[in-house]
């Protein structure tokens, strides 16, 4: 008697077919777009590149982040950067931006920049332009230089990121769309002249600052268009604050109303990436990953 071959048993969700995909929305960037594929030996792996096969072969970004719960910084910083790159963050002491909040922060970061620079990062990034200018413009630009030399890695600001994207940009007459409470909108968009920016109009969402990561994924795209219509001379839109989402709106503002588009986070990953000598050109994020 001889018997039939074993039939291959197949699964309760590959019997039952694929799922559908859900189409996105019009505002919404594709996940990890730029993503590229690692090189990998016999096995399947990764090879071993800088760092003996680590997930951060590329680079590893340590960022210092002012929320004491930080939500949507890490999420957008992995839908940009390509493999090899990771994220080393710890959090400060924020949780309602008073000053004392502010004074205790800017000591908090100075000790996580020293334990990240002791555990191998690329690159420290001091999160939080109000905690980056706490103590003066001047001050800010010598603390980079100081703790440079001391730790012997690259070190960054939120503040000197935007700079740096600003100018690369080309930000010239800009308008400001910022998350927190609409009190709080002349001050945060006075940031953009250490840009060397001319604030034309500005608006705030109106969140909480511990609430900033129920802000829906529209509401950049929504408040840039109201923007530029009530400022039709802006050549640019800033979103101060990385921790509200912003990279969904960047690629349809500059399509759609031909300016340049310049978000914190988008500013803040771009300068890191190429500070540790990650030049790839990255598309659906902006002009700043793919022409700079």
């Amino acid at each position: 008697m001889v018997r039939s071959a074993a039939k291959p048993r197949v699964s309760n969700h590959e019997a039952a077919g694929a799922l559908p995909q859900r189409p996105p929305s019009s505002f919404e960037t594709p996940v990890f777009a730029s993503r590229r594929q690692a090189p990998q030996d016999e096995g399947g792996f990764e090879s071993a590149g800088k760092g003996n096969g680590m997930y951060g072969h590329r680079a590893r970004i340590g960022y210092t982040s002012p929320p004491l719960t930080t939500e949507v910084f890490p999420y957008e910083f992995y839908k940009i950067v390509p493999d090899g790159v990771t994220l080393v963050v710890t959090t400060l002491a924020i949780v309602e931006r008073s000053k004392s909040e502010v004074d205790q922060s800017y000591e908090t970061s100075m000790k996580a920049a020293r334990e990240m620079a002791a555990a191998g990062v690329d690159i420290v990034v001091l999160g939080g332009v109000p905690i980056n200018l706490s103590r003066g413009y001047d001050n800010a630009q010598a603390m980079i230089r100081d703790l440079e030399a001391e730790l012997g890695v690259k070190v960054a600001t939120s503040a000197s990121a935007q700079g740096a994207a600003a100018a690369a940009l080309g930000c010239k007459k800009v308008v400001v769309a910022q998350p927190y409470q609409k009190t709080e909108t002349d001050r945060i968009a006075g940031y953009a002249e250490h840009f060397g920016c001319e604030v034309l109009g500005a608006t705030g969402w109106g969140s909480a600052f511990n609430q900033i990561g129920r802000i829906p994924v529209d509401a950049a795209l929504k408040m840039g268009r109201d923007l530029k219509r009530a400022h039709p001379d802006a050549d640019s839109i800033l979103f101060p604050s990385p921790h509200w989402p912003t990279i969904g709106a960047i690629e349809p503002l500059e399509r759609e109303l031909g300016v340049n588009v310049m978000t914190a986070l988008q500013a803040i990953v771009w300068h890191a990436l190429r500070r540790t000598g990650v030049k790839d050109r990255i598309e659906g994020y902006g002009r700043l990953f793919r022409e700079f």
